[in-house]
């Protein structure tokens, strides 16, 4: 800690303890609060009670003015020698910037046309014994605002209101998948296969049984499809998903993920539903389809474009995915792009890369982009009109990619088979590969209906709408490295 933070810290103790010795409890339990100051703004000549952070403190003999500040705004109050008691207005002398207060009394507009209270009581409700950044040194370094994040909220009111935008696109998901017929399910965090997604996942250990298990990767992907084999039609989860792999602008250790699955629909019918979703969604929460990002504006009115994974990939870098039979011309044909590859890729591990770096940064979108190659799709179905693609689509804009989603596979021989494939890519060093799940090959020998299935990234969605860069500007407490 540094030294003028720990003598302007020393200086808050020695208040706190008076208020002590006075009687005064720092830190009451109940708090006399009975407006918001929303509600006390729009109640001119009515007796109020506010409560809030205190941002500022303005002493003038006699007279102070403190501003308060809620969720819902912030409010002057006027505190008068000879409308309080003289404990109350020696009170002033022990309070600080950050402390939390209770101002009782009667709504009045001051000459200069600020709306303000009237105090008749004062009640301190919480003694801050740090001062605020900016009233030192400011905080100005990026790391040490996601390090703490409960200061930048303070400091910095938009962010406040990226954390409540994201509750908001939260609940209008699932206000329309509601209204849709889909029924809200909870499946298994810890799992005994990580499988689902083609992601590295992380290990933990369960001491009951001695036995290592997985953080999801997905959300419930597998375990939603078993709910189609019970008889279930219609069904989501939005949760919590964790990959072990690297941090970016897109990417986050963990991370919130809606998925939903729709019986007896595929993945065109499933294409029309999301674009109806984004849609609603959007202009839901912000009041228009079309949303500023950078100088980029994305209009989510439907309906979107539809282009191939091979398309798009030809439009931008004329490389056709389909002209190199084999594996290690293709790897060359994108090394003289200038793709830097690991020869342990398997061939949709290398197109996909490929992908990633020099095509879809450049998807403004929105646009789906659909029928990937079926080493990058193990659990959708063939396209029997694209021999090698399936039946996918990705929603991309702005270059992220906010969903991905497919026809799902219901052939359990032709998914043990694909199982065994990615087995055969992981076993020769392509860890981005999936795990096999004999249990739900299994379950699919029951019989699943046609299913239509989607991954939505909540983070990368809310990052969109609130014009942030990076998804830890709208995470409320990103993972951070420790500094030792």
């Amino acid at each position: 800690m540094s030294e003028p933070l720990n003598e302007l810290r020393q200086v808050r103790i020695d208040k706190l303890n008076d208020l002590k010795q006075e009687g005064v409890n720092p830190y009451p339990a109940t708090a006399n609060r009975k407006q918001t100051i929303a509600e006390a703004l729009q109640a001119m000549g009515q007796a109020v009670a506010i409560a809030g952070r205190i941002r500022s403190i303005r002493g003038h003999g006699n007279l102070s003015f403190i501003d308060l500040e809620d969720t819902t705004g912030k409010m002057q109050a006027m505190v008068r020698k000879d409308l309080v008691s003289e404990q109350q207005f020696e009170l002033l002398k022990k309070l600080d910037i950050g402390d939390f207060l209770s101002v009782s009394g009667t709504v009045f507009e001051t000459k200069t046309g600020q709306i303000t209270v009237e105090a008749k009581e004062l009640q301190l409700l919480s003694k801050a014994l740090r001062p605020l950044p900016d009233s030192w040194y400011g905080l100005k370094d990026i790391e040490e605002r996601y390090r703490k994040r409960y200061i930048d909220m303070i400091l910095n009111p938009e962010v406040r209101e990226k954390i409540i935008i994201r509750s908001n696109v939260i609940q209008a998901i699932r206000s329309f998948l509601n209204d849709e017929g889909f029924i809200e399910v909870e499946t298994p965090v810890l799992e005994v296969n990580a499988s689902g997604a083609l992601a590295s996942p992380f290990k933990t250990h369960i001491k009951a049984y001695d036995m290592d298990l997985y953080l999801r990767i997905c959300m419930g992907e597998l375990w939603q499809k078993k709910l189609m084999v019970a008889g279930f039609e219609k069904t989501f989860e939005i949760g919590k998903a964790f990959r072990n792999e690297g941090v970016d602008r897109e990417h986050n250790p963990e991370f919130t993920m809606l998925e939903y699955y729709m019986a007896y629909a595929d993945y065109q019918a499933n294409m029309e539903l999301q674009e109806r979703l984004f849609g609603h969604v959007v202009k839901e929460v912000t009041g228009s389809c079309i949303v500023k990002i950078g100088e980029n504006e994305v209009d989510f009115t439907p309906s979107y474009p539809r282009k191939t994974f091979r398309e798009a990939i030809l439009e931008r870098t004329q490389i056709d995915i389909d002209s190199y039979a084999n594996l290690e011309d293709l790897r060359q044909a994108m090394t003289n792009y200038g793709l830097k590859s690991d020869s342990d890729w398997g061939r949709g591990h290398l197109i996909d890369e490929f992908y990633k770096e020099y095509v879809r940064p450049f998807l403004i979108g929105p646009v789906f982009i659909t029928h990937h190659p079926k080493d990058l799709k193990p659990l959708a179905k063939e396209d029997p009109d694209y021999p090698g693609y399936t039946q996918s689509f990705q929603l991309l804009a702005n270059g992220f990619e906010l969903s991905n989603n497919y026809s799902e596979l219901n052939d359990p021989i032709d998914q043990a088979q694909r199982f065994a494939k990615q087995k055969e890519l992981r076993e020769s060093g392509d860890e981005e590969t999936m795990s096999s799940d004999e249990e739900f090959v299994e379950a699919l020998e029951y019989g699943m209906p046609p299913v239509t299935g989607t991954g939505i990234g909540i983070d990368r969605f809310v990052a969109i709408l609130t014009n942030s860069h990076h998804i830890r500007e709208i995470i409320a407490f990103p993972l951070m490295k420790p500094k030792e």
